[in-house]
């Protein structure tokens, strides 16, 4: 029993640091929503913009859930892949007079790209991953809960 409550606690953790992460990569997108150069040059020399980066989750597996090749829910926790970068359906904006504006001579000349990113989204984003990690906190807190009542009958027996 107190190894699957120190489990408990061990993918809680892991859950805790995908939703740092998670809260990371929405930082930095509202942080470059407006980033329209990030230097970086396209073939044809035009700005390339900020991308917005979203975080792939994976559950990773306890050993001897992959040593068994049975299909089953035994899960050590929660874990970052790699941080995606999606460029596509940015904002163009027609502003020949600024410096990041499309070359003349290319078909989009004048325009501006902005990121992808959406105010909106990312609050949207932002809720989910504070729920995230509220759940992950309250599953420490019950699984230190739990530890402490079972020293406790320990002890009186």
């Amino acid at each position: 029993m107190i190894n699957d409550i120190f489990r408990s606690s061990r993918v809680a953790a892991s859950g805790l640091k995908a939703g740092r992460t998670w809260m990371n990569t929405i930082s930095n997108n509202l942080a470059n929503m407006n980033s329209v150069d990030t230097g970086k040059k396209a073939k044809d020399g035009n700005y390339v913009p900020y991308a917005r980066e979203v975080p792939v989750f994976a559950k990773v597996l306890s050993e001897e859930f992959r040593r068994s090749k049975v299909n089953g829910n035994v899960v050590n926790g929660v874990e970052v892949k790699r941080v995606a970068h999606l460029d596509d359906n940015v904002r163009k904006v027609y502003d020949p007079s600024h410096p990041a504006a499309r070359r003349a001579g290319t078909q989009d000349a004048g325009y501006v790209y902005y990121p992808n990113v959406s105010v909106a989204q990312e609050m949207s984003d932002m809720r989910m991953a504070a729920a995230f990690y509220e759940a992950n906190l309250s599953v420490i807190a019950i699984s230190k809960q739990m530890t402490e009542q079972a020293l406790s009958i320990s002890r009186r027996a």
